[in-house]
């Protein structure tokens, strides 16, 4: 399997999302006059998972979800503030957690330099996504970042992943390929689009036998390579 058209994935597959996450909600606990604490990264993580498996099923917007998950937050550490300024400051502190995942950099230069052409198919806020990815040094070797909010549409959809494709001037689906860590979203963004997916699994978890498009496993960014 060769493959010259690559959508990849951002959190947790390029950046590591988890450190950006405590590096924000530390922010907003400290601005809330909340404790920030294991506990409350805990109770924020649930309640951000529940509503992003939300979107996922187009049961909510992103712009509901950014406000609806401090909203839920703050109530159940039991904080007055305000649901909307928290999910601001988010924004603003997770827009400079700029944390690349060791290969992340060197895997990008190595596809571009053996001529593939590269899109970045995210599911993140824009604001956060562009301000990572212009801290990051990966936009010279990026040829399109495409973002859901922009696009009205969020992955598994097809309609995400068929877009990215006419950006990419993907002439045929069987060229391209979907890479990311995330079964929900990425590796169904592929089934449903009918794409192959290369799973991101560094956590070494099980893999599905249902899902026929994931037509490869990896458990390191550089082992993506002998794709190419």
């Amino acid at each position: 399997m060769k493959k010259r058209f690559w959508l990849i994935d951002a959190d947790m597959t390029l950046f590591d999302y988890e450190k950006a996450e405590r590096f924000a909600l530390e922010a907003v606990c400290a601005a809330c006059g909340v404790a920030f604490n294991q506990e409350a990264l805990e109770r924020y993580h649930e309640i951000n998972e529940s509503l992003w498996r939300k979107l996922e099923r187009g049961e909510m917007t992103q712009d509901r979800l950014r406000v609806e998950r401090f909203e839920r937050f703050l109530r159940v550490v039991d904080s007055d503030a305000d649901p909307a300024d928290a999910a601001e400051r988010f924004v603003e502190h997770l827009g400079k957690g700029c944390y690349l995942f060791p290969q992340s950099l060197s895997l990008l230069q190595n596809l571009r330099a053996r001529g593939c052409t590269v899109g970045i198919l995210t599911n993140g806020i824009t604001a956060v996504q562009k301000s990572r990815f212009r801290l990051s040094g990966l936009m010279p070797y990026v040829n399109a970042l495409v973002i859901s909010q922009e696009e009205g549409v969020s992955k598994p959809d097809r309609r995400i992943v068929e877009r990215a494709l006419e950006v990419l001037r993907c002439p045929d689906k069987a060229d391209a390929v979907i890479v990311g860590d995330s079964l929900t979203s990425d590796m169904q963004a592929a089934r449903n689009a009918q794409v192959d997916g290369i799973w991101y699994n560094p956590k070494r978890l099980p893999c599905p036998a249902d899902n026929p498009y994931i037509r490869a496993e990896v458990t390191q960014l550089h082992d993506l390579i002998q794709f190419v």
